[in-house]
């Protein structure tokens, strides 16, 4: 089980998200209410843990030998790593040549929006979207693929899970346990981190897209062999 958990490491920080970050600490920053941030972490959550069930489910209806005219588990999961790691690479490029960050501006007006949601609407928006996101999705794929290669046992792979999820949405933890540790300390903190993921958003994207992908291509190729 810790060697699988250890394999959750390249997911968690292909798992930084911008944007999130973004968002949560835009929430807390001069705020001084950390209910609303927390609402957008803990539905995060529970949208992967509940994607992640669903995910194994279906993994534990694969054959675990080969079955005539059957997909078994040892030719599922290399695909999986294969094709989520080549996905991760294609949004690595799409992110660096097609698409463009929003500006300051639009930034602002954004987030001066959703400010105005409170917390039980965040935490439903949140939820939903968990299940609408490609990098999210792709990368909880691949870390179920990783759980279902290690172990069978229902109370191993629901500790696993539980764990995988939580580095999933470790990046906008931080921010929050920023604002939780320090009180009104830790604005500036946040304000500054802010900026700085807005301004770098863009290549964060790109380059750990690129790298972890080329990490889950390497394991597909190898479990294929």
């Amino acid at each position: 089980m810790l060697l699988a958990i250890l394999q959750f490491v390249p997911l968690s920080l292909a798992a930084i998200t911008p944007t999130m970050v973004i968002f949560v600490t835009a929430l807390m920053a001069h705020d001084g209410n950390a209910k609303r941030a927390f609402a957008v972490v803990a539905g995060r959550f529970l949208g992967m843990l509940v994607a992640g069930f669903a995910a194994l489910f279906v993994l534990h209806q694969l054959p675990k030998n080969p079955a005539s005219g059957k997909l078994d588990q040892r030719e599922a999961l290399p695909a999986i790593f294969l094709i989520v790691g080549i996905g991760l690479m294609l949004a690595s490029g799409y992110n660096l040549i097609v698409k463009s960050v929003p500006s300051q501006e639009n930034q602002t007006s954004i987030l001066s929006r959703l400010r105005k949601l409170n917390a039980p609407v965040l935490f439903v928006a949140c939820f939903a979207t968990a299940f609408i996101s490609i990098r999210q999705m792709s990368l909880l794929l691949a870390g179920t693929a990783i759980i279902k290669e290690a172990s069978d046992r229902f109370a191993e792979s629901f500790v696993m899970l539980f764990v995988l999820c939580l580095a999933m949405i470790w990046p906008m933890v931080v921010p929050l346990g920023i604002k939780i540790g320090m009180g009104k300390r830790g604005d500036d903190l946040l304000e500054r981190l802010r900026v700085w993921m807005g301004v770098h958003q863009q290549a964060i994207n790109s380059s750990v897209l690129a790298f972890f992908g080329g990490i889950l291509v390497a394991k597909g190729i190898a479990g294929l062999n």
